[in-house]
């Protein structure tokens, strides 16, 4: 079984290089086919294809800049089929303003063995533990005036 944990740690360890290096174009392609994420304001969304839209939109520009996360810990199922990530990420967005805005949480991904032995994510859900925030301060606008006494 620790052999399987360690599959699926590194399945998502995989993934997660694989979007820092490539970027998130190919989001949609470590979900199985019928795979689904659960989204904030958006509910379930069930496909690749969907899935992928879903992430391409949330880039666009004024969006999602960017995407971390690790992976703590992995559980699997006795028959070695199904198991469970569970760790932290780190997210930064471009606000309407412009300015970088960095949130954190965790995220759970439920990963399910293929046919050919890979691990592909059936379900992934965040939880974001802290509003966005500023990730650097705004630069002074030169054309504010001060109404300071």
């Amino acid at each position: 079984m620790d052999e399987w944990k360690a599959e699926i740690i590194h399945a998502d360890e995989a993934f997660a290089e694989a979007m820092t290096r490539d970027g998130l174009s190919q989001w949609g392609s470590f979900f199985a086919p019928d795979g689904a994420v659960i989204q904030q304001g958006a509910g379930e969304l069930r496909g690749r294809e969907a899935i992928q839209s879903s992430m391409d939109a949330a880039t666009s520009v004024g969006g999602l800049a960017s995407l971390t996360w690790a992976p703590d810990r992995a559980e699997v199922s006795n028959g070695g089929d199904l198991g469970y990530t569970v760790g932290s990420y780190r997210s930064i967005g471009i606000g309407a303003d412009g300015v970088e805005m960095v949130s954190t949480g965790m995220y759970v991904s439920i990963w399910r063995r293929q046919e050919d032995g890979s691990w592909k994510v059936e379900m992934d859900l965040g939880n974001p533990l802290t509003p966005p925030e500023p990730l650097s301060s705004p630069e002074p606008n030169p054309t504010a005036q001060d109404h300071r006494p």
